[in-house]
Formats: C-alpha cells, sequence, structure tokens
C-alpha cells in the first residue's frame, strides 16, 4: 500500500480562498528555511540537504494549487493566479540574487562531491548567473522589475487563450469546441468546403480582435523577454534560454529545424497534387489550407482503409490506458497499476490508479483527467504533485491531464488516434517520475532540460503501434474482437502518412517561436501578422496551404512560461527518440518482440529514465545509445 497517498490532497478543500492561504504561508516558511541557512556551514549535510529538502516541502504545497489553476481555471482561480504573480516573483528574484546562498554553493562547488551532488552544485551555480546574481544593485532591481512584467503578461495571457478554449464556436448550425491548435480535427469530417474555410478562419484568427485580443501582450512579452536578456549581458532571450538546455547553441536549432522543414517541403507538394486532383475530382478547383485534413484523411482511407470511424469502436478510453498504456509499462518496466475508487481527483470524471513495481513495492499514485471543460488549459500535459525521490522512499503523485472531447454521463468515450498517442505520450512522462531513483527532490524526475524531457513521452507512444500492445488492447467494444489483422497493419503503415503536413506546420511554429526570441530588433515590431508572415518567409516554411501549428496569439507553450524559445525541444528529443527506438527494436529485442520486455526496461531506466538530472542528459542517452544522435534519424522515422 502507498504510503505517499496519506499526501493526497483533499481537492475538496481546496478553493481558491484555500489555496490562497496556503500558498501565501508556505512562501513564507520557505523563505524562512533558506534564511535559516544562510549562516550554515558549507557543507552536504548542514546546507544543501536541508536546502533541497525544503525547496521539496515548498512544491508539495504549491504544485496542487498551480495544478488546479490549469485544470480548473475560472474567474476565482484567475484571481489567485494573478495575486500570485509578484510574491512568486520576487522570491525567485530574492533567491537567485542571494549573495549568502550564493557563497554555500560557490564553496560546495570546491569539495570532493559525489557526481549527483556535484552536477546539482554546478546546475545551481548557472541559474544563480542567469538569475542575476552578478549585476549590481540597480541590474538586480530592473531585473525584477521585468521579471514582475513578464509574469503579469504571461498570466494575462494564458487565460485568454484559456477562454478562447473554453468556448464554443458555430458554423453551419453546428457547435465546435477548438482544439488548442490551428488545423481543428473536425476539418477531417466537414463535408461542405465553405464550412472548412470557415472553421479555419475562425481558429486562425482567434487572439486578432474582441475581448481576448493577445496581440498586445505578445508584443509586450518579446520585448520584455529581449530586455531582460539584454540585462543579463545576452544578445536575444534565445541565448538564455539555450544556457540550460541539451542544444549548442540558437545556430544549431535554426538549423535542425531548416534542414527538417527542407526536406518536408519537397515532400509537402508532391502530396499535394496528390490532393488536389482528388479534390477536384469533387469538383474543387480552388484547393485550400482547410482543405488538406479532409482529404487526406479520405486518402488515407483508400490508400490504407484506415479512417477514424473505423478505428473508434476498438479505441475506447478506460480500456486503452488500462489494457494498453498500462499493460506496456508492465511488460517493460514491470509495473502494475490498480484502480483505487476509494480516492479522487478534483473532478467526477477522473480516476486515480496506485502504481507499483515487480516486487510490489508502491511507485505512488496516478492520477489522470482527461476531459476538456470550460476553465482549463488547453492540450494535454503532465504534472508532479509530489515528485518521488530518496526521502519519499520513491513514491511520487503524478496527474496526466487531457483535453478530449466529454461525452454524456453513462456514454463510452472512443478515441481517434492521435488522442490513443496523447496517452501513451504524457503517461511517458509519469514513467519519467515514478521511475526516478535519485538522491535529491532537485534532481529528480522530470527535472531536465526542456529539449531533453520529451524524450521518455515520445519514445513511449511507439508502443502505441506494437502488435502485442494493440492486440491487448485494440478490442472492440461491443463484440471484445481483436482488430483485425488487416486494420492493425495498416496502423503500422499509417506512422508516416502525412508526416510533410505535420512537420511543416510544427517547424513554422517552432521557427516563428525562435524568431520572437532571437531577434536584435524586436522592439521595433509593432504588427503581429506582418511580423509572422516575414518571419515564416524569411524561414522558409510559409505555405499558403499549411498554418503554423499555433499563431503567435495562441501559442502558450511560447508565450506564457515554459516552452519560450524551446519549442524546438519536440524535434530535438525526437533525434533522440529515433535513437532509442532502433535500440529497442534491435539491440534490446528478444526473439522478434521488438523490444518489449523487461531486460529492455531495466536497461533504459538504468540509463535514462531513473537518472532524472543526476548527471547530464547527453551522458545518460550515450549510456545506452553510446554516440550522438543526428537529425537524419528524424527524417527517417518521419519518412522524409
Amino acid at each position: 500500500m502507498s504510503k505517499i497517498e496519506k499526501l493526497l490532497p483533499n481537492f475538496n478543500e481546496l478553493t481558491p480562498s484555500e489555496c490562497e492561504r496556503i500558498t501565501f504561508e508556505a512562501l513564507d516558511v520557505y523563505k524562512k528555511a533558506l534564511q535559516n541557512l544562510e549562516d550554515a556551514p558549507a557543507t552536504v549535510s548542514d546546507f544543501l540537504e536541508p536546502w533541497d529538502e525544503a525547496s521539496e516541502q515548498f512544491d508539495r504545497v504549491v504544485n496542487p494549487v498551480f495544478t488546479l489553476m490549469s485544470a480548473i481555471g475560472g474567474e476565482e482561480f484567475d484571481a489567485l493566479e494573478q495575486t500570485l504573480d509578484e510574491p512568486m516573483t520576487r522570491l525567485a528574484t530574492w533567491m537567485n540574487t542571494n549573495e549568502k546562498l550564493y557563497e554555500k554553493f560557490v564553496a560546495l562547488s570546491k569539495l570532493d562531491l559525489d557526481p549527483e551532488t556535484a552536477y546539482l552544485v554546478e546546475t545551481e551555480l548557472k541559474e544563480f548567473r542567469l538569475g542575476g546574481i552578478d549585476l549590481d544593485e540597480q541590474g538586480r532591481k530592473d531585473l525584477e522589475e521585468v521579471d514582475l512584467e513578464i509574469a503579469s503578461i504571461a498570466t494575462q495571457y494564458g487565460q485568454k487563450v484559456a477562454k478562447m478554449l473554453g468556448e464554443k464556436v458555430e458554423v453551419g448550425g453546428k457547435e465546435y469546441q477548438l482544439n488548442n491548435f490551428t488545423n481543428q480535427l473536425a476539418l477531417s469530417d466537414i463535408d461542405d468546403p465553405r464550412q472548412r474555410e470557415e472553421l479555419l478562419d475562425i481558429s486562425m484568427n482567434r487572439g486578432f480582435g474582441g475581448d481576448l485580443d493577445t496581440r498586445d501582450l505578445v508584443l509586450k512579452m518579446a520585448k520584455a523577454r529581449h530586455k531582460r536578456a539584454q540585462i543579463l549581458g545576452f544578445e536575444n532571450h534565445a541565448q538564455i534560454v539555450l544556457e540550460t538546455e541539451t542544444a549548442p547553441s540558437v545556430e544549431a536549432v535554426y538549423e535542425l529545424l531548416s534542414d527538417v522543414s527542407k526536406a518536408a517541403l519537397k515532400s509537402l507538394e508532391k502530396e499535394a497534387q496528390v490532393l488536389k486532383k482528388r479534390a477536384a475530382r469533387d469538383g474543387l478547383e480552388d484547393f485550400k489550407a482547410s482543405d488538406w485534413l479532409y482529404y487526406q484523411e479520405r486518402e488515407k482511407k483508400d490508400a490504407l482503409g484506415l479512417s477514424s470511424d473505423v478505428l473508434k469502436p476498438y479505441l475506447e478510453l478506460w480500456n486503452v490506458l488500462e489494457n494498453g498504456v498500462f499493460f506496456a509499462a508492465n511488460k517493460i518496466y514491470g509495473i502494475t497499476a490498480k484502480r483505487r475508487s476509494g480516492l479522487r481527483g478534483w473532478d467526477d470524471s477522473m480516476r486515480v490508479y496506485e502504481l507499483e513495481d515487480e516486487a510490489g513495492k508502491s511507485l505512488g499514485i496516478f492520477l489522470i483527467d482527461p476531459f476538456t471543460r470550460p476553465g482549463k488549459s488547453g492540450g494535454a500535459w503532465m504534472n508532479s504533485l509530489i515528485q518521488g525521490y530518496s526521502k519519499t522512499d520513491y513514491e511520487s503523485i503524478i496527474i496526466n491531464c487531457a483535453n478530449f472531447e466529454p461525452v454524456a454521463e453513462g456514454e463510452e468515450k472512443f478515441l481517434v488516434w492521435d488522442e490513443v498517442e496523447t496517452l501513451f505520450h504524457e503517461f511517458g512522462h509519469a514513467l519519467h517520475g515514478f521511475l526516478s531513483k535519485t538522491k535529491y527532490g532537485s534532481t529528480a524526475g522530470t527535472n531536465v532540460p526542456r529539449d531533453f524531457v520529451e524524450l521518455p513521452s515520445q519514445l513511449n507512444e511507439m508502443w502505441a503501434y506494437h502488435p502485442q500492445v494493440i492486440e491487448n488492447y485494440a478490442r472492440h467494444f461491443d463484440t471484445g474482437e481483436v482488430m483485425p489483422t488487416e486494420l492493425r497493419e495498416q496502423l503500422q503503415q499509417s506512422k508516416t502518412f502525412g508526416q510533410a503536413h505535420s512537420t511543416v506546420e510544427f517547424c513554422a511554429a517552432a521557427l516563428l517561436d525562435q524568431k520572437w526570441y532571437s531577434n536584435a530588433e524586436i522592439d521595433q515590431v509593432d504588427d503581429v501578422a506582418e511580423y509572422e508572415r516575414k518571419a515564416l518567409e524569411e524561414a522558409g516554411v510559409s505555405s499558403a496551404l499549411v498554418p503554423p501549428r499555433y499563431r503567435s496569439t495562441y501559442f502558450p507553450h511560447v508565450f506564457t512560461i515554459g516552452y519560450d524559445a524551446g519549442y524546438y525541444s519536440y524535434m530535438w528529443a525526437e533525434a533522440l527518440v529515433a535513437e532509442c527506438e532502433n535500440w529497442f527494436r534491435n539491440t534490446a529485442a528478444q526473439n522478434g518482440d521488438g523490444g518489449l520486455n523487461r531486460e529492455a526496461g531495466r536497461q533504459i531506466t538504468d540509463a535514462i529514465l531513473s537518472r532524472g538530472s543526476s548527471r547530464d542528459p547527453q551522458e545518460s542517452f550515450k549510456a545506452l545509445i553510446g554516440h550522438d544522435a543526428s537529425a537524419g534519424a528524424i527524417l527517417s522515422r518521419r519518412g522524409l
């Protein structure tokens, strides 16, 4: 039985007012704990371990609060988020410019430390330097001022985007709940080209006018982050971001995105010709961006026999999770998931599970919140309410959130294939947390560079396609029959179908992100739409048929706090993923099982998943693979 479940919050008690109270109390306790360490001896036991424990105790209070802000939202939680902007930012500034704490880490760096401790100290010293420790008094004041501005802008932007997603739109007499990205999934099913065009137009113009106009916030954020970079002595914000990532430079990021997008654009033209001919047979001569997904779906059905309607009866939500995602985790990592119906999340649609390793030891509690609702942030994500490490006996409390369209009470939820991949993807992040075995909370789980954190999640998607896994979860809901062999083979073939389109739309968004945060003359920009147009043309990814996956006005990865100047991370990590997939299928495979075995799980856990940030992530990758990854692996994986 889990020891940590007693720390699972009673979410019914976490009202906005209670969240405010406990957060301010935690801020006070945390700061006092750090102040008490200012005069402690600069040793691991007297300073570093208490510092790490104080940080972990603070996180276990505030993580549930910030989770509810994203998962529930609404006016009261939105107001709370705005209230907390200033004290949270001032605490971070105080910590990053605290001379006494900094001197402790400097002193520690001169000691003979074990590798994990040495890497943690090195990482924290870098954080101090990026946080303004080398600035004079005026510089620190300027930095705090701009950091407060950035926090406020991020909150306003994020809340406006969440409200965009909470509003349904009507097209052709039918209501649609918009996806957070540009190309709406519903475009695949709308027969009327005028309605498709109208829906895409609504999607692409979100944030350009009205009460939820975010253009001014986009400009303010880009300029504020540029100002911050200059205060710290950098040319641009992207350079700061890459100081803590595995990508070596802004130029290396541009090179990767450019190389991949060029290859994708060549394939895109071929795909476009096929779809245009098909549209012409329907009498549609003016083929537009809004028509792409509709005709791609039909081409896919003809070429492979696949369609969402054919697949859906085999893809019931909870069956995919329990007999697919959890089944694969058991085969590879020895994990067993047990439903804990007596434990509750913050919404009745949620489910709670306890995970155990193969010896029966609890790894902690897993909560899943799958459905969209007004106020909830868009997309899908993982978060650790409590991240396991040595002091928690390696038990964690981890959540996965998604935004699947809800169904009426008592009805079954059937997924489209993208949503199946989302379940596997987000649980890959959860595995990164549950399998972590580090000494310090600060080095545990997903506390790794952003362009490395997507490795475990993207890698876990491969098991959605594995024959043995599919056979276990892809069963017809009414009859229990396994998905026909022909359909399973077609799914395998579909992995690279339409990749040119998805690659171009991703690269366009990632390059747009880089353009906002690497432009030395960003202060002169005053028109978001025009800047986007020029940026995409200069980057060589402008296409009338493929809009960016996100436009700047609804791109929370980049204009809140998280993936700013870092959206490229998904593709950077994909090069690592491609190498690891090859490792599973070849080096780790036993008797043709494609790597679906415990020995493979033990090796990748030891090399990568258990390590967190206890050492350089590239060292962890090379410990498994033996060499660096290359962009060519991405092209091969995507069939480009």
